[in-house]
């Protein structure tokens, strides 16, 4: 079952969709893309001055759903979580 929003390019949707797929292991750059979030390098950005321990964690050689080879393509990997604000 998918959410309302669950195809939504805002900004708040690509972040939460970018940890999503973070919390089940290492993503590329061509994963998120394929998720809908052009512009990750930025998400990712985002997500680390909101305290997220993400590193990028390597690069790879991977061929994209047409068959074309990309070099150098970020490997992304979330180590820890800022911890949430007592209310």
């Amino acid at each position: 079952m998918t959410t309302p929003n669950a195809k939504s390019t805002a900004t708040d949707a690509q972040r939460r969709r970018i940890l999503d797929m973070l919390r089940t292991g290492p993503k590329t750059t061509l994963d998120f893309r394929r998720a809908g979030i052009m512009q990750s390098q930025t998400r990712v950005h985002e997500l680390r001055k909101r305290g997220y321990d993400l590193p990028t964690t390597g690069r790879v050689t991977i061929a994209d759903d047409e068959g074309y080879m990309h070099v150098g393509v970020a490997l992304y990997e979330l180590l820890g979580e800022p911890e949430k604000e007592a209310h």
